[in-house]
């Protein structure tokens, strides 16, 4: 294994001119955080300057030989928030990426990205997309004002399980506890059972309602692994509904500061921008990647939640201010996709890079030996 990645070590590059990453024209929102040397810091690969995100203000499958690599880097056991009970979806995906990293539950979102932020945690997992329910617009959201930078990304299956206290019989069920869209994912069994469904804010979480209050009437729907954390027994497995098809998670690790570049693995670059209006913008900006031959993975849009609607000329249709989010294969310190974020930085109003990180196929390849 290289010496110059002896250890693994999220590093900011830094870079004698203007720093890339996130800005804002005047009167789009956002801000710009120049570029800061602290102590520790070095840059990463052979020095070529990288892309610095900063705070907007405005802007409201990885095997497990693989994933090993992943946690070799740390010197002490990484401690990973997660929203959710011990047992979530969550923490699995957590254990995945870091099989020997200290899971820290979290109650709200807030507190996840807040313990990363405030040093309680040394890392952050979220879950971001669904192949049943698409993408979780309130995380995506978050990514774009929480400060921290994705350095990792991991899928995989959701399997929900009806979960009860030991001797409770699936006909003796009357209500079931569990997320709201782990509810909705498993309606087929619910509706053959007649229970009453009941929302709280996490699956695992349900299944700590059971046992802690002693509910022999009632079931979750919550993994197999919260069975085990709290003493249920599963009185079905991989209930939710077939027909859709399969249940799979995407979730990504969040950190205070950006993955070190290393040339051997592909990397995935996260980044969110917006457009003037007009004709032949969108076509402009995407021109950027294809004029380089770069590959686009992910490419979505939803109107701003802080500035929806367009200032549009007199008689003109009201029309949505749409946000975009994109990803496309590279890291910010290769110069072509540094060319291609300054060339997209001069058509855009507002731009950030939320992150580059070993791409899940990958997983990890950087830290092969």
């Amino acid at each position: 294994m290289r010496a110059a990645t002896s250890e693994w070590r999220a590093t900011r590059c830094a870079h004698p001119g203007r720093a890339l990453g996130s800005r804002s024209r005047p009167g789009h929102g956002g801000s710009q955080e120049p570029a800061r040397p602290r102590r520790g810091w070095r840059s990463a690969g052979r020095g070529v300057p990288g892309l610095e995100a900063a705070k907007s203000s405005e802007l409201g499958e990885s095997s497990k030989g693989e994933s090993s690599k992943f946690s070799s880097r740390w010197m002490n056991v990484p401690r990973v928030a997660y929203h959710g009970a011990p047992g979530a979806f969550s923490s699995l995906a957590a254990r995945e990426l870091l099989p020997e990293c200290e899971p820290v539950a979290c109650e709200t979102l807030e507190l996840v990205t807040e313990s990363v932020a405030q040093w309680r945690s040394d890392l952050a997992i979220l879950p971001i997309q669904n192949t049943l329910e698409g993408t979780l617009h309130d995380i995506q959201d978050r990514l774009v004002s929480c400060g921290l930078h994705i350095v990792g990304e991991v899928n995989i299956p959701v399997i929900h399980c009806l979960l009860a206290l030991p001797g409770t019989r699936k006909e003796d069920v009357k209500t079931v506890l569990s997320h709201s869209v782990a509810l909705a994912q498993c309606s087929t069994l619910l509706k053959g059972m007649g229970s009453v469904r009941e929302a709280v804010f996490d699956t695992a979480y349900a299944a700590k309602v059971i046992k802690a209050e002693g509910k022999t009437d009632a079931a979750a729907i919550a993994s197999k692994e919260a069975a085990e954390e709290f003493g249920l027994e599963v009185l079905a497995e991989d209930v939710h509904d077939k027909e859709r098809g399969q249940n799979i998670q995407r979730y990504l690790l969040l950190a205070r500061d950006p993955m070190e570049y290393d040339a051997v693995s592909t990397y995935k670059t996260s980044i969110v921008f917006t457009l003037d209006e007009g004709s032949g913008q969108l076509f402009k900006a995407l021109s950027v990647f294809a004029l380089r031959d770069m590959n686009i993975t992910k490419i979505e849009s939803r109107p701003l939640r802080a500035n929806p609607l367009l200032a549009t000329g007199e008689g003109a249709p009201t029309q949505f201010n749409y946000i975009f989010y994109l990803d496309y294969i590279g890291h910010t310190s290769e110069i072509k996709c540094q060319q291609a974020m300054r060339h997209l930085q001069e058509i855009t109003p507002f731009f950030k890079v939320l992150g580059s990180y070993p791409a899940a196929n990958e997983a990890f390849r950087v830290w092969s030996s």
